[in-house]
């Protein structure tokens, strides 16, 4: 079992790998081809459409690889409904999505470059990420994760042309060409699954559990995004924009580094899903080396990141020097970023999505107060220290839940006859 999940843990990592190096470059191509008012305005509604982007599955995404996990078969049943209710719910959300957009951008951009954004991200997505999780179901998680990575690298692309176009044409090309660049990835994702994965396209109506079921996953979704993002979202209004920019450039690298952590998570969530169905003891094995790899990591990857502090204004160039003097401290959170990341995967993966929408709530709490109260008198450094204090919240909390988890599964096991 650690032999394949390890296998599985470094392809999906490389995999992983590969696409925030496309989302890096995506990002260094947009901010040379457009100029920094424009290119603020579109980050702004590039990030509300991936929020949004979230919501149209429903979390079928989730229903699917719980029911399939065990029986493959079972896939063709739930994609009878996600189809249609991921095409029903993003056609509902995009006109919503234009209007924010609009409000938003304070009418800079053209209602024409924000359908076609809305459209990437409302309509296309969410169907080639419901497709990965077929084949995340089929345990081929890097397969999945390469089909995900499809669309970012074609956007890579779809930006190199809009370079020879004047200023006023770059961003509405690159629109048009990044919605085609999702809809050839979609296309290519649809190839891919159904040499996998048996698909039902017979549409049906969900049924009410399915529907609470999903609704539960998708608000898991949605709150734990914040976390992560939510820090970098403020601290511009807190701590200033360069220092912002500063602490967002150390904050990313810390999410690089602990991306195997993600990539063993995704590599056993089928395992996990299969396991919370039957009574064996393999469940409490396989969430023991999850979480011991998780810390090992962790503490690997902050002491590497303290170590290697001094190279980061090599890296980002000199205006990013400050960054040296904060990636120490920022170091700190690696081990509990990568144990809050298990215990949230395990708690979906048994059953409980709530208990982790719970305890990644509290720590968004924990956050904003943090950075409200510490920021003010410590500047990046309250900011640090708010993140700190809420990865180690989140860490304990989360932790506590699964250990409570396995014990009430124990028992249970304990008092059945035979």
């Amino acid at each position: 079992m650690i032999g394949k999940l390890a296998r599985s843990s470094v392809l999906t990592a490389g995999v992983l790998g590969l696409r925030l190096a496309t989302q890096a470059a995506t990002l260094v191509l947009l901010t040379r081809l457009l100029q920094p008012a424009i290119y603020g305005h579109y980050a702004s509604v590039a990030a509300l459409a991936v929020v949004m982007g979230l919501l149209p599955s429903l979390g079928s995404g989730y229903v699917l690889l719980s029911k399939a996990s065990g029986d493959l078969a079972a896939a063709a049943n739930v994609w009878r409904y996600a189809w249609p209710l991921t095409a029903g719910i993003g056609a509902l959300l995009w006109p919503i999505y234009i209007g924010l957009a609009a409000w938003l951008s304070e009418g800079q951009l053209g209602w024409q470059v924000l359908c076609l954004i809305g459209a990437a991200e409302l309509l296309a997505t969410p169907f080639t990420t419901l497709l990965s999780f077929a084949l995340q179901a089929s345990e081929r998680v890097p397969l999945s994760q390469l089909l995900q990575w499809l669309p970012l690298g074609l956007r890579v692309f779809a930006a190199l042309p809009c370079f020879l176009l004047p200023l006023a044409q770059r961003l509405p090309t690159y629109a048009a060409l990044q919605l085609i660049a999702s809809l050839i990835g979609l296309s290519i994702g649809w190839w891919m699954v159904r040499r996998h994965v048996p698909l039902d396209w017979r549409p049906r109506r969900a049924t009410s559990t399915e529907l609470k079921d999903g609704g539960t996953y998708a608000a898991m979704l949605l709150v734990a995004a914040n976390p992560t993002e939510l820090d970098k979202i403020v601290a511009v209004r807190q701590v200033g924009a360069t220092e912002a920019g500063l602490y967002t450039a150390g904050s990313r690298v810390m999410g690089a580094l602990v991306m195997p952590v993600l990539a063993m998570l995704l590599s056993a969530q089928p395992r996990l899903f299969r396991h919370a169905r039957t009574a064996d003891g393999d469940m409490a094995r396989l969430v023991g080396i999850l979480f011991a790899a998780a810390l090992t990591w962790g503490l690997i990857s902050g002491v590497l990141l303290a170590i290697a502090s001094p190279l980061l204004p090599w890296l980002f160039g000199s205006s990013y020097e400050q960054t040296a003097r904060f990636m120490p401290w920022m170091a700190i959170t690696a081990p509990f970023l990568s144990v809050r990341l298990a215990a949230g995967s395990v708690l979906v993966a048994s059953g409980h999505p709530l208990e982790r929408i719970a305890f990644e709530f509290f720590g968004i709490a924990c956050l904003i107060v943090g950075m409200l109260v510490l920021t003010k008198n410590f500047g990046v450094f309250g900011l640090i220290s708010a993140v700190i204090v809420a990865e180690i919240a989140m860490a304990l909390l989360g932790t506590g839940m699964v250990v409570r988890q396995l014990g009430r599964r124990r028992r249970g096991a304990q008092s059945r006859p035979g």
